[in-house]
């Protein structure tokens, strides 16, 4: 089977893009780890399939590396916007694409060779409440809560963007022990759909360092709803004001927290495929 493919990044969190229009290319967990693989297929922290929706909308269809299917992805959601509006499946200023949490508005931004470059994303307000989350705690609120792991204590921010997410305060990110800890906090019992780990080091009131370990994936360089997850936990908790660079390792996310949470990033297309599938 031959499957003409885009690869995209936002930040360097990278995906597969395929369009299906006309819903004719139905994705598994087989065909998803057989793309991803960065030995023996195109490599991509996941595929998103482009999908009409039946009101003309688009839908995106978001598969992890491993075949899971997480709720939402602000780095895919600006690469499926930038796919979209260059091609013409969608126009206008501003349009509203359906996730798996959601219809999220996106506004695209254009450089001087007429295609998208930058998308800002009305990503929803931030869910807090522990059962939402979902993180399985005694306590009321998640802002911070210990959990003990492998004789350990950690001191955590849970936050759902549509996806779960927990942050961990640290000095340093880069000697922080992402590949170690993150694997541990993504299992743990407190978090029944696993959780998305952020290590965040506070830099200034507007300038936050982040590396995460993604669910289903592990390390990636960038996480859009973590990023913006980081930013509704830092200002809330008197960290940085509620406007604030994340700095990961693919690049910079600007993030903006109000009633709703807003992210403004990058998207880029690297090539266009036909590849084989066996």
């Amino acid at each position: 089977m031959q499957l003409t493919i885009v690869k995209a990044h936002g930040t360097a969190n990278d995906f597969i893009m395929v369009e299906d229009l006309e819903g004719q290319q139905e994705l598994d967990a087989v065909l998803v780890g057989k793309l991803c693989d960065r030995r023996r297929g195109v490599g991509a922290d996941g595929v998103i399939r482009v999908v009409r929706d039946e009101i003309g909308s688009v839908f995106m269809d978001h598969w992890n590396a491993d075949g899971s299917l997480p709720e939402m992805c602000g780095n895919g959601i600006r690469c499926l916007t930038k796919y979209c509006f260059d091609r013409g499946i969608l126009t206008g200023d501003c349009a509203e694409i359906i996730t798996r949490s959601g219809r999220k508005r996106v506004f695209p931004h254009y450089g001087e060779d007429g295609l998208v470059h930058q998308v800002q994303v009305d990503m929803g307000p931030p869910i807090l409440l522990p059962a939402d989350i979902p993180v399985q705690v005694a306590q009321e609120s998640v802002l911070e809560f210990p959990l003990s792991l492998a004789g350990e204590e950690y001191l955590l921010s849970a936050v759902s963007m549509g996806n779960p997410h927990a942050v961990l305060w640290v000095d340093d990110v880069v000697s922080a022990p992402v590949t170690s800890v993150g694997p541990l906090i993504e299992q743990a019992a407190v978090f029944p759909e696993g959780v998305n780990v952020e290590f965040v080091a506070v830099k200034d009131e507007h300038n936050v360092e982040m590396r995460v370990w993604e669910r289903g994936v592990g390390e990636t360089q960038a996480c859009g709803t973590g990023a913006c997850a980081v930013a509704v936990a830092a200002s809330r908790l008197g960290k940085t004001s509620n406007t604030v660079d994340v700095h990961l390792t693919g690049g910079v996310l600007h993030i903006k927290v109000e009633e709703t949470v807003w992210m403004t990033g990058p998207a880029v297309e690297v090539y266009t495929a036909r590849v084989d599938i066996v």
